[in-house]
């Protein structure tokens, strides 16, 4: 019996959800998605009753626009690339490496410590609006690398 026999004989783990390429790719796409939604409904709460709002959303979208080319769609790309190197039936949560999942957590601890300062809404709108449009923008790199494997 060979090396590759034995590692072939071994039991999968039964509580590892696994997934296919594509379906990690459309996880991390949701993720984004679901985050940028989150964002813009408070940047759009908070803009709202300011008579300002019009310039404050260009703002925050053109410096989300920044931030989606020079930050996150590189991000994504490399992210995207280590999906597809895992292959097929890949642990489902892994669509993230666990540093990336640290950085999540801290993100949206970050993003509830600045709810709770004096920081003007307005102003945080603009900082949840750039981040949100950046996800947006960004994150249809992943569901264009997983509908590619259709």
């Amino acid at each position: 019996m060979t090396d590759h026999d034995d590692t072939a004989l071994k039991p999968r783990p039964r509580f590892k959800p696994r997934a296919s390429a594509r379906t990690q790719l459309a996880l991390a796409g949701f993720v984004w998605a679901i985050g940028a939604l989150v964002l813009g409904v408070r940047a759009v709460a908070w803009l709202a009753p300011v008579s300002a709002w019009p310039l404050l959303a260009v703002l925050a979208l053109a410096l989300g626009a920044l931030k989606a080319r020079f930050i996150l769609e590189p991000t994504a790309r490399k992210a995207i690339a280590r999906i597809e190197r895992r292959g097929t039936e890949a642990c489902a949560g892994g669509f993230l490496s666990w540093q990336s999942w640290l950085l999540v957590i801290g993100m949206v601890a970050l993003g509830h410590a600045l709810r709770l300062t004096a920081i003007p809404r307005p102003t945080l709108a603009v900082v949840y609006g750039t981040v949100a449009t950046a996800l947006l923008i960004a994150g249809r790199l992943y569901w264009r690398a997983a509908f590619k494997r259709a």
